[in-house]
C-alpha cells in the first residue's frame, strides 16, 4: 500500500452518496442502502441509524462488514469492522438536513446512534471506457480475440 493509494480511496469514498452496507444475520448476508458520511479526518465510514434496528443487532452480533459504492463507471467494495457509537458529539458531527429527514427524532434522540467502519481493504474499479469501447472489448473477448474485456482499471488497497 502506498500513501497515494490511501489518499486516492478516501477522495473516492467521498465522492458516493448511497452505499450497499452488508451484515451478517446469522449464516445470511444483508444488504441495505445507506447514506456514508467521513469524517473531516477520515479514517472511518460512518452512518446514522436508529439502535433499535436489525442492523445494529447483527453489528453487534458478527461486526465484520462491507459496504459497496458505484456511481458512474466508478466502484468501490470495503471490508471492514463496524462498531456502533452512541455518543452524540459522533452524532453531531455527521448530522445534516438530510439526517433530519430520515431521523424527524433529531439528533439529540438516544435513539439515533452512528454505524462505523474501520475499513481494512479496499477494491476499486474504474471504468474508463464509453458504452461503445465497452461494446467492442466485450465482443474482442466473446470471439476469442483477448482472455476477458479490457474496459479499465481494478486494484486492491490495503488500509
Amino acid at each position: 500500500m502506498t500513501h497515494s493509494d490511501t489518499d486516492a480511496f478516501w477522495t473516492l469514498v467521498r465522492e458516493f452518496d448511497t452505499a450497499m452496507v452488508v451484515t451478517r444475520d446469522g449464516g445470511a448476508l444483508r444488504a441495505r442502502p445507506m447514506a456514508p458520511r467521513i469524517p473531516k479526518a477520515g479514517g472511518e465510514i460512518r452512518f446514522l441509524t436508529e439502535r433499535p434496528s436489525h442492523k445494529v443487532e447483527e453489528i453487534e452480533a458478527d461486526s465484520s462488514v462491507a459496504a459497496t459504492f458505484s456511481k458512474h463507471g466508478r466502484y468501490l467494495s470495503v471490508s471492514g469492522t463496524a462498531r456502533i457509537l452512541t455518543d452524540r458529539a459522533s452524532v453531531a458531527e455527521i448530522w445534516d438536513a438530510e439526517a433530519e429527514a430520515w431521523l424527524p427524532q433529531g439528533k439529540d434522540d438516544p435513539s439515533v446512534v452512528v454505524l462505523s467502519i474501520d475499513p481494512h481493504m479496499a477494491e476499486i474499479w474504474d471504468v474508463k471506457a464509453n458504452k461503445v469501447t465497452q461494446a467492442y472489448e466485450f465482443a474482442k473477448a466473446y470471439l476469442g480475440g483477448q482472455d476477458r474485456p479490457d474496459v479499465g482499471e481494478n486494484r486492491k488497497i490495503d488500509l
